[in-house]
């Protein structure tokens, strides 16, 4: 007997593991749930659940359902009484024989404490009040539905269904779908009924007991009207209409955007929870707080109503793509910014996208644990930053691939090809790429199907005259399998005087691509993906300034302090997580560069002068953390420098402030270019690479330049033109001198330095 119990339950956990194949033998079509919540001191309920079981095969005899911490009394198949066992969490049913179509009617008697997880999840008692949270964060599977009721618990199996909940006189018992009958039975308590004739898996279904006050409304839909039911305490019914005022507003977009809401009613229910909420089919579940008068949890209220397009109505087949359901209601967020708050002079959508792509970049990895593909997150990390937050920022860099229209009617089409259905991530892009007319493969394989991120920075850039430029720009990955395909980056050119100007949408492919682009100008630097279309590697800023002082750059760990502004100047700042392109081998007395960040500056408008000042973060899961590993210490840290993407890097003098974990190291001047870390030779000054220094400013300049170099290794500077030619030559005299350039015309130019008749050192510069 023992041996057989063993046996069982191993067999019982197989199945559990391998619940795809449980949900290719079995559906069930519809729940019926009698429930009496009626012990609100000893936290029990009890009643039955009639299930409609299909057969998907043929000769199907035991329907193994799920129930948690709740006991099983009696199992009816078809009237009569069946055999059942219950080990842990699996309630397994023998049927009579079944063939694939046939249905049995399983009714389950059962009671008990319900439980729920230790984060977030399950079925709660709090007072006079009880509800459920559909899903739980830590339990595996997450679906929570066995919690309250006999079940298949799967995302993948979508059931319609009816509630009969019995409660005390005074209290309500709120479900999913719309309110059938309230009776009153003989023992003065209440029996309410529901009825969802929509199909919705289990973690969907809700239920909600105490004493509610109703805020009805009405909402006239582009295919019906549809009520509006906003159910809380009484105490919290005066502040239904401000937290909601812009219900209405929102779902008309959603509709205009995303096709009809497909429910039979808009309903909310608030409960006692202490954070979170949750998109039960019509009727979600959110927090007491979020019902204050204010606008303060707008965000949230939106964000479970999106649901009802993506995760309700179109639901991820597995967990581990749950960006489908949770990264299209996470940008939703953004559109509501967009739809209710831009203006001429502010973009609140914009602000949003950027302030959640630098938290999600600067903390995905060290939040879930590393960095995974969209469509295989780990189950441990189902409901982390990337399918909420990476998944919001990816479909926003989907909407910039397909532009609004096409981005907007096809999803439509989408959520209506797959109404009430689970979809996975290759059939989603697939159907997308065919009423698109676009082929989002590409899109698939590089920002959901592979882990990280792609960035993009400016190698080079040559004029061919006429206003044409060969911009050669170098792609890397941040924790990525593989380079990105086609894809569409803007160039903007930033001239001396601010102006910019943008070529749209310049297809990027591999390590490098060199695009030749248009500009009415010569430009001083070029920004990639100034508007942040792209979901990159990159946290940038750019401010104008126009006095001295401290200037900060949020999030780039990077500022800063202006000594000298004579009027406006326009200054950027990137700060890459990728490592800088590194020569190879390595110059005598290096170990290493910095293997996952480096920081692009440059500035045109007014002259400037000061000093950068770069964060070290040696902190646990910071970015430097490992910089030292090996034995180096502050005696080994160098500050490299490169004016651009072709030059090499040299290493340049600086101060430090700080602790042992965070430093500040400050130039010495305020250089534009390219900046990292490295790791040498306590003894490896800053003049002994093969690279010597060399500084250029102002740049651009009018009528004189001066150069800073080392003239212990130099001996003459050259200056070449666009096209090559050389048009000036001078002798290195000192470690700083001034350069005529009054008589050469507009346009760039590079200066070469030379040692013994070797090039050791070169930059470009814009003559006004």
């Amino acid at each position: 007997m023992k041996q057989i119990t063993l046996t069982l339950a191993a067999l019982i956990l197989l199945a559990a593991a391998n619940a795809q194949q449980r949900t290719d033998s079995v559906h069930v079509a519809h729940y019926d749930l009698n429930l009496s919540v009626v012990d609100f001191t000893g936290h029990t309920i009890d009643g039955y659940t009639d299930i409609t079981a299909v057969a998907k095969v043929n000769n199907l005899t035991q329907v193994r359902l799920d129930l948690k911490a709740l006991i099983a009394d009696s199992i009816f198949v078809n009237g009569a009484a069946a055999t059942f066992s219950h080990v842990g969490e699996s309630l397994l049913v023998t049927v009579p024989a079944m063939q694939t179509g046939d249905t049995a009617a399983i009714r389950v008697h059962y009671h008990g404490t319900p439980a729920h997880d230790n984060y977030f999840g399950g079925f709660y008692f709090n007072g006079q009040y009880a509800y459920n949270y559909g899903v739980a964060l830590e339990a595996t599977p997450h679906s929570y539905g066995r919690v309250w009721f006999p079940c298949l618990d799967e995302f993948t199996d979508k059931s319609s269904y009816s509630f009969h909940i019995r409660t005390e006189n005074g209290k309500r018992g709120i479900c999913n779908g719309l309110l059938t009958d309230s009776l009153q039975l003989a023992d003065s308590t209440m029996l309410w009924s529901w009825q969802l004739e929509e199909a919705i898996p289990t973690y969907l279904a809700s239920i909600a007991v105490g004493d509610f006050s109703c805020y009805a409304d009405t909402f006239h839909g582009v295919e019906k009207i549809i009520p509006i039911e906003i159910y809380t305490s009484p105490s919290l019914h005066p502040n239904v209409a401000a937290s909601f005022v812009h219900l209405k507003d929102v779902l008309r977009k959603y509709e205009e955007n995303f096709g009809p809401y497909r429910w039979p009613r808009v309903g909310y229910v608030s409960v006692a929870a202490t954070g979170g909420a949750m998109e039960h089919a019509t009727n979600i579940a959110i927090p007491n707080a979020a019902v204050n008068g204010t606008l303060n949890y707008e965000g949230t209220i939106m964000h479970e109503l999106f649901h009802h397009w993506f995760g309700d109505l179109i639901t991820c087949e597995r967990p581990e793509e749950m960006w489908i359901n949770e990264g299209f209601a996470d940008y939703s967020e953004a559109m509501v910014q967009e739809w209710l708050y831009n203006t001429d002079t502010y973009n609140a959508y914009a602000k949003h996208i950027k302030s959640e792509h630098d938290n999600t970049l600067m903390n995905l990895a060290k939040q879930d644990g590393g960095l995974y593909a969209l469509d295989n997150v780990p189950q441990d990390h189902t409901y982390g930053m990337h399918s909420y937050q990476k998944g919001g920022q990816v479909v926003h860099t989907l909407r910039n691939y397909m532009g609004d229209s096409l981005f907007f009617s096809s999803l439509t089409q989408l959520l209506s090809h797959y109404a009430y259905q689970n979809v996975n991530s290759e059939q989603f892009f697939t159907y997308l790429s065919q009423v698109s007319g676009m082929n989002l493969m590409d899109f698939y394989e590089d920002w959901i199907h592979q882990p990280g991120y792609l960035d993009f920075e400016v190698e080079d850039i040559i004029s061919h005259g006429c206003g044409i430029f060969a911009v050669k720009i170098r792609q890397k990955g941040y924790g990525t399998n593989h380079l990105g395909t086609n894809v569409p980056v803007d160039v903007t050119f930033v001239s001396a005087d601010m102006e910019m100007y943008t070529n749209e949408n310049q297809m990027v492919s591999g390590d490098t691509t060199e695009l030749m682009v248009l500009s009415p100008f010569t430009p001083v630097f070029i920004i990639l993906d100034y508007h942040g279309k792209l979901n990159k590697a990159t946290i940038d800023a750019s401010k104008k300034v126009t006095a001295t002082g401290n200037v900060t750059f949020t999030d780039t760990y990077c500022s800063a302090n202006l000594s000298q502004v004579a009027d406006t100047a326009l200054i950027r700042v990137e700060h890459h997580y990728v490592a800088p392109t590194a020569p190879d081998p390595l110059p005598e007395g290096y170990y290493k560069y910095s293997t996952n960040h480096y920081w692009s500056v440059n500035y045109a408008g007014s002259p400037i002068d000061g000093v950068w000042k770069f964060k070290l973060m040696r902190g646990s899961n910071q970015l430097d953390e490992h910089l030292f590993d090996g034995g180096y210490d502050f005696d080994n840290l160098k500050l490299m420098y490169r004016p651009d993407g072709h030059s090499a890097w040299t290493p340049v003098p600086f101060n430090r402030t700080g602790t042992l974990y965070n430093s500040t190291l400050t130039t010495l001047d305020l250089q534009p270019g390219q900046y990292c870390f490295a790791v040498a030779d306590a003894g490896v000054s800053v003049n002994s690479l093969d690279g010597v220094r060399l500084n250029v400013y102002p740049n651009p300049a009018n009528s004189t330049l001066t150069l800073k170099t080392d003239a212990t290794r130099t001996d003459k500077a050259v200056v070449f033109d666009s096209l090559g030619h050389k048009v000036k030559t001078l002798r290195i005299n000192s470690d700083q001198q001034e350069i005529n350039i009054y008589g050469l015309p507009a346009g760039n130019y590079v200066i070469v330095l030379y040692h013994k008749g070797k090039s050791v050192a070169r930059t470009m510069f814009v003559k006004m």
